[in-house]
């Protein structure tokens, strides 16, 4: 049998034309086969299946490396072995466009800026067209979350484009606002700060006020004038804000419920009322804050994590009890509000009850003494050590 060969022509308009074409000979049958294979890996890839071309990383460390020394060859062995993701990150080239109510709160600024993070890394499934989204009831609400993106995600920053003041009161208000997004972060009873609503936005007057709503607590907020913790408004706020994402088409809700909830099965009465799925997160650990957080420090917990029965009625948060058990860092608590969102089915519903590890304190070596000519990098981690998060969850 001969080999037949053949010559293919290529032009370099950015280049000087040479004298002559320049050519390469191949065998007729090999670039088809080749071809053909690359193909159909990347069709793959691409459709969610269970194989990945060589450009491509494994779908369980979506938004994270793998460090390949001898010192954490253990902890790469078993987020290589995890299950893939089930969240966005499971197709990470449909980008989802994630809102969160109270992002002036400093757990919703937290999560906020690792969403900001998560969407500019391949492998999350985040959007960063218009997204994370801020809802907020005054420009109050964007002032708390930009004091907490600067200092804690180097100098990161949240324009209007990334902001939304929404009347809590009006649910076709609010709806108007969620439309185009696909999952939402919301608090059960948020810390209330009363403020003149924003001119030029839904005031019917120069002297209209409202509440600002700040998921976990803004330092600082004026309390005076607000409704306690067991008022009427908090149910009403809630009740509100999962009927406009309900009607707004939205995919999933992660709710947090904060230590001011008073009675969290009414919460989760309501989720199960309006019929959306959810992945509700509660702790009964005190939550902590560590003054000093950069978002280089990741994680500082490998947290437990126990599943719950959709619907089950939940026992309040009681701060004397508390006090007892070992806290858990917000950041640690915010981080996993967004590997819930990478990792968990959004069609299924579930409530996660959430507790520090005492035995299981990580660093990421940040502040730490790097060698010279390897220094420590953070750039391709949405949070280092989520991946142990994502461990975590995969179990469940």
């Amino acid at each position: 049998a001969t080999t037949t060969t053949h010559s293919l022509h290529f032009r370099f308009p950015s280049l000087p034309r040479p004298p002559q074409l320049r050519s390469i000979e191949y065998n007729n049958m090999l670039p088809t086969r080749s071809l053909l294979c690359l193909g159909i890996a990347t069709t793959i890839a691409i459709h969610g299946g269970t194989s990945t071309h060589a450009f491509s990383p494994s779908p369980g460390l979506a938004g994270r490396r793998v460090v390949s020394s001898s010192s954490s060859s253990s902890t790469s062995s078993s987020l290589l072995n995890m299950e893939p993701p089930k969240g966005c990150a499971a197709k990470p080239l449909e980008k989802k466009r994630i809102a969160i109510f109270g992002a002036g709160g400093y757990l919703g600024a937290t999560a906020f800026g690792f969403l900001q993070r998560a969407a500019s890394i391949y492998g999350t499934g985040i959007s960063a067209s218009s997204s994370p989204r801020s809802i907020s009831a005054t420009s109050g609400g964007l002032e708390g979350l930009n004091k907490v993106l600067g200092p804690c995600f180097r100098l990161a920053y949240a324009g209007e484009d990334l902001a939304r003041l929404v009347d809590t009161t009006s649910l076709p208000h609010m709806t108007e606002r969620l439309k185009t997004f696909d999952a939402c972060i919301l608090g059960t009873t948020y810390q209330l700060e009363q403020r003149s609503v924003t001119l030029n936005t839904y005031e019917k007057n120069v002297n209209d006020k409202t509440y600002e709503l700040y998921l976990d607590e803004r330092y600082g907020a004026w309390q005076n004038n607000v409704p306690d913790n067991s008022a009427e408004i908090h149910k009403s706020i809630f009740r509100n804000s999962v009927r406009a994402c309900k009607d707004a088409g939205l995919m999933h809700l992660v709710v947090v419920e904060t230590p001011r909830t008073v009675n969290p099965s009414d919460f989760v009465s309501i989720l199960e009322e309006e019929g959306m799925t959810y992945t509700y997160l509660r702790t009964m650990s005190p939550l902590r804050k560590d003054k000093t957080y950069s978002f280089e420090k990741g994680i500082t917990n490998k947290l437990n994590v126990k599943k719950v029965q959709p619907g089950s009625s939940l026992i309040p948060f009681d701060a004397e009890t508390s006090e007892k058990e070992p806290a858990v860092m917000r950041e640690d608590f915010a981080a996993l509000i967004v590997q819930s969102l990478l990792s968990m089915d959004w069609g299924e519903s579930r409530i996660l009850e959430v507790s520090s590890n005492p035995g299981s304190t990580v660093s990421s070596g940040f502040g730490g003494k790097a060698p010279a000519n390897k220094p420590m990098r953070f750039d391709r981690d949405w949070c280092p050590n989520s991946g142990m998060l994502a461990e975590v969850l995969s179990a469940l």
